[in-house]
């Protein structure tokens, strides 16, 4: 008996940490920049984005598209591309790691962690 009482107590706390990102909370204008590159994003209510993709001062794609949320993961396809780097109706995904009021944290298919900064 204390073994079951064990195991649940251990999926309830494990399942705790298992968030459902709310997409109002994304919609809104956002940058993320380093010293390399530097990204653009307006999450429209209506579940559309566009956006910028800076590489080393030059602007490399200039995006339109779809975006939802599925519980941490922010999912994204691309409508158009003026400069066309991105192909319409390519995908992609972004691990959220932390949404708050004035900026949100995701963790990119390559790893990498991005914190973009609310502009309005």
């Amino acid at each position: 008996m204390k073994i079951v009482v064990a195991l649940t107590l251990c999926l309830l706390a494990s399942c705790a940490d298992l968030q459902t990102t709310s997409p109002n909370s994304l919609v809104g204008e956002w940058r993320y920049a380093d010293k390399i590159q530097g990204c653009h994003y307006v999450f429209d209510r209506d579940g559309t984005f566009r956006g910028d993709v800076v590489y080393h001062g030059k602007t490399i794609s200039k995006f339109t598209g779809r975006w939802s949320v599925s519980r941490d993961t922010l999912l994204y396809t691309y409508i158009s591309d003026t400069l066309n780097r991105i192909p319409a109706g390519a995908t992609d995904r972004d691990r959220l790691l932390r949404v708050e009021k004035e900026f949100f944290v995701i963790e990119a298919a390559d790893g990498s962690k991005r914190k973009y900064l609310r502009v309005r």
